[in-house]
């Protein structure tokens, strides 16, 4: 699986490089990494898995969030589940047992205990919750459900909406106690990192206001996936995620420091910064309002309807190169 140039980020490379052809890879500065290896060898399992990566806090010094060199990982990694320790900050992503992985690796992260501890109790932990086979060939996929958007029923999206589904349909029965999907997850906490960055922005009221709509986005998207999880079946559920998927990566795109949180700071720098900064804001306002509204769709047992476009943010081909960077990133 291809992975997103790292080449001003060694330790990404050295690591993809590390597990391409092992399990477990320290970081030669991350001290004390010979005990730490040995004691990762004595749970990481040997079907490959599992690669566990630990690197010093420094690595994390240039990346732009972070996920940033967990997306990086996943994505470069062969095994179906990875769990990266970057200094004291544990994380993970798994293909096979989903938001139960990153649930388990913050679980540990808090504990208290010494990052040896934690990382042997996540291997352990995760190793327990993953299928020990992939379930065999009879599970098959539910019917296709159309994504209504003004009526037109979006083709790709059921698609995209049936592989979900299936994928779901082969992990193992126990229930995440995060009912948002991984992907969806790490987009919300983008979001809530960039939230940060509009707040602390001097002296501008559209950077304000920006930084209270973001935070509103990113608790009704958690709002809204609770509740499906709660009141709806899998399949609304599936729909959401996958309409949520591609909206948010292009407000994650965006919102991101190199396009309106630039265009607020330096606008001088940019063509029509007026029209791009306005396309953005609409584009927040808009789902943020559809996902309102599908929350009180779930409320009234009601199916989801979907009717926001973003058709100016596709239209700007720097969205979109770094849409595709930011999907590649997260394995998808």
């Amino acid at each position: 699986m291809p992975y997103l140039s790292s080449s001003n980020n060694p330790w990404i490379e050295d690591a993809v490089e590390g597990i391409s052809g092992q399990n477990i890879y320290v970081d030669p500065d991350v001290s004390g990494g010979a005990a730490l290896t040995d004691a990762l060898a004595s749970v990481v399992p040997g079907d490959g898995s599992i690669a566990v990566v630990v690197l010093p806090a420094n690595a994390a010094t240039d990346t732009p969030y972070n996920t940033y060199i967990l997306e990086q990982l996943t994505a470069g990694a062969s095994q179906q589940t990875v769990i990266v320790a970057i200094g004291d900050d544990l994380q993970a992503a798994s293909a096979t047992i989903g938001d139960d992985a990153l649930r388990i690796a913050n679980e540990n992260e808090s504990s208290g205990g010494s990052l040896q501890d934690q990382l042997v109790e996540t291997v352990t932990e995760i190793s327990a919750e993953t299928p020990t086979s992939p379930g065999g060939g009879s599970e098959v996929a539910g019917p296709a459900i159309p994504l209504v958007i003004g009526g037109v029923v979006l083709i790709a999206a059921a698609v995209t909406a049936i592989g979900l589904i299936a994928r779901r349909r082969r992990r193992a029965t126990s229930v995440s106690t995060d009912p948002v999907p991984v992907g969806i997850r790490l987009r919300v906490n983008r979001l809530r990192e960039l939230r940060a960055d509009y707040a602390a922005v001097p002296g501008s009221p559209v950077a304000a206001e920006t930084a209270a709509g973001i935070d509103a986005l990113a608790s009704h998207v958690e709002q809204l996936f609770i509740r499906l999880d709660a009141k709806a079946g899998e399949d609304q559920s599936v729909l959401a995620e996958a309409e949520y998927s591609d909206k948010l990566a292009r407000l994650v795109a965006a919102l991101d420091r190199d396009y309106l949180l630039d265009l607020l700071t330096r606008p001088d720098l940019w063509d029509a910064p007026d029209e791009r900064i306005g396309e953005v804001r609409e584009a927040l306002s808009a789902v943020s309002t559809q996902i309102v509204d599908n929350i009180k769709q779930v409320n009234a047992r009601k199916g989801l309807l979907f009717q926001v476009s973003l058709d100016s943010l596709i239209g700007r081909s720097e969205l979109r190169d770094w849409e595709r960077q930011f999907k590649q990133s997260s394995g998808e």
